[in-house]
C-alpha cells in the first residue's frame, strides 16, 4: 500500500525522508548458476509489463547519487579527490551513527542515520538545509532520483522525500523491513527481509510495478543492468544472487554462494562478493574467481581494467579483468570497513576501524592515510572534489 503526498497533506501526517534523481585466480569455467525455464513463475507482475526503459540522465561528475554511485554499484567516479595529504573542509555531528555512504547531488549531501533522521547538508560548509525524522529509519546510503531522496525503514516502508525541503512525497508499504534501494530508469529496486521479496517501485508515485519472491533475506542495494536486476540475499553463511527480469521481475537464474553482498556490474561481468570474488557471465555461470587471505565481506569496486576488493586478512588488491592475476596486492593496517571508491588516480577505503586510506590506483602504493580519531569509520563517498566519511559517533567529515 502506498501513501502519496496528497494523502499525507490531507491527514496532516509528519514529513520524513526524501529522494532525488555503490591472490590467486581460480574457478575457470566453473558453473555457478542455475538456469530456470524462463517462465517467470517466481515473478508477481500481474501481467503488467510496464515499460521501465526510460533513459537515466547522465550522472554529473561531482555527484554520487546512490550506493557506489551508479545503478551498477561500480564505485568509480571521474570526480577529483585528494592524492596528497588532505585537509578538512568541514565536519559536523549528527544525532545518530552513520554506518554507510552518503549521497551527494547538486552540491547537497544527503545522510541517513541510525537514529532515524535524514539530513541535507551543503557540500561547501556542512550547513544543514533540512532534516526529518522517520519512524524505523536506519543508517543507509540514500538513493537520489528525480528530485527525491528514497530510503527504506525497519517499519516495512519505502519512503520518498522531496530533496529540496524534506517534505514527504510518498510512502509505500512493503512485505518486511526494507533494505537499501537502488534506482534506475525512473524505478526504485529494493528487497525486504523476514518476508523476502524484491520490488520494482515507480519513483514518481510509489506504485508497485512488480514483485518477486526471494529465497533468503535481501541485502542492501541491488545492481541494475539493461535487462536484469541482481539482488543479493543471505542468511548466516548461506548466500545467493537472484537475477530478475528488469521489466516484469521474472526469475532468470539463481547463483549460490556464501554471505552474498551487494553485487557489482562492469561491462558484461557480474561480480558476486561471497567470501571470495566470483565473476559471473550474464547466464549466471562463474567464469573467473579470485581468492586471497581472509574473506571478502564488502562489495568490490570496478573499472574496465580492474576489480578492487579488500579482505578480512588485511589485504587489498586490484584484480586484472583481462588476465588471471592481480595488478597489485598490498597489506593495509586493518580489515576494510566498507566498499572502496575509485578515481582515475586513486582508490579510497576505510580500514581498521578509524583510518581513511588512499592508494595509488596503478601500483597500490599508499598515498596518504588519515585517522578519524577513534570513531569507527563508515563507507566513504567521493564527490564534489572531496571525500565524505561518517563514523559510528555521528560525525561526518569532508576532506579535500
Amino acid at each position: 500500500m502506498k501513501h502519496p503526498r496528497r494523502r499525507v497533506l490531507l491527514t496532516g501526517a509528519a514529513a520524513t525522508l526524501s529522494a532525488t534523481a555503490g591472490c590467486t585466480s581460480l574457478l575457470d569455467g566453473e558453473d555457478g548458476g542455475t538456469e530456470d525455464d524462463g517462465n517467470g513463475d517466481e515473478g508477481d507482475g500481474d501481467g503488467n509489463e510496464t515499460d521501465t526503459t526510460k533513459d537515466d540522465p547522465e550522472i554529473a561528475a561531482d555527484d554520487w547519487p546512490s550506493f557506489q554511485r551508479t545503478p551498477a554499484n561500480d564505485g568509480y567516479t571521474p570526480s577529483t579527490a585528494p592524492t596528497g595529504d588532505p585537509s578538512e573542509r568541514w565536519s559536523t555531528t549528527l544525532p545518530g551513527s552513520i554506518d554507510d555512504q552518503v549521497a551527494v547531488v547538486d552540491g547537497t549531501v544527503y545522510v541517513a542515520t541510525d537514529a532515524g533522521t535524514v539530513h541535507a547538508l551543503d557540500t561547501a560548509d556542512g550547513d544543514e538545509q533540512w532534516s526529518e525524522s522517520l519512524e524505523g529509519g536506519r543508517s543507509q546510503c540514500p538513493c537520489i532520483i528525480d528530485g527525491l531522496v528514497v530510503v527504506g525503514t525497519e517499519e516495512e516502508q519505502l519512503v520518498a522525500l522531496d530533496a529540496a525541503d524534506g517534505e514527504r512525497e510518498w510512502t509505500t508499504d512493503l512485505a518486511g523491513p526494507v533494505a537499501g534501494p537502488t534506482a534506475a530508469n525512473g524505478t526504485v529496486y529494493v528487497g525486504t527481509s523476514d518476508e523476502s521479496v524484491a520490488y520494482a517501485i515507480d519513483a514518481t508515485d510509489g506504485d508497485e510495478r512488480w514483485s518477486a519472491e526471494l529465497s533468503l533475506d535481501a541485502v542492501d542495494y541491488p545492481a541494475v543492468a539493461d535487462d536484469n536486476v541482481y539482488v543479493g540475499v543471505e542468511e548466516v553463511l548461506d548466500g545467493r544472487l537472484h537475477a530478475l527480469d528488469r521489466i516484469n521481475g521474472d526469475e532468470q537464474w539463481i547463483h549460490e554462494g556464501a554471505r552474498m553482498q551487494s553485487p557489482t556490474l562492469i561491462e558484461d561481468d557480474i561480480v558476486a562478493p561471497s567470501l571470495t570474488v566470483e565473476v559471473l557471465t550474464s547466464a549466471g555461470v562463474t567464469h573467473r574467481g579470485f581468492g586471497f587471505a581472509g574473506h571478502v565481506i564488502w562489495s568490490p569496486a570496478a573499472t574496465s581494467e580492474a576489480i578492487f576488493a579488500g579482505s578480512t586478512g588485511r589485504r587489498f588488491a586490484a584484480f586484472d579483468r583481462t588476465d588471471t592475476g592481480t595488478d597489485w596486492n598490498v597489506e593495509v593496517d586493518g580489515r576494510p570497513n566498507s566498499a572502496p571508491a575509485v578515481t582515475d588516480r586513486a582508490v579510497y577505503l576505510t580500514v581498521g576501524g578509524s583510518e581513511l586510506v588512499a592508494l595509488d590506483v596503478e601500483t597500490g602504493d599508499r598515498l596518504w592515510s588519515r585517522s578519524l580519531e577513534g570513531g569507527f569509520a563508515s563507507g566513504l563517498t567521493v564527490a564534489d572534489g572531496a571525500i565524505f566519511v561518517g563514523t559510528d559517533g555521528g560525525e561526518l567529515v569532508a576532506f579535500e
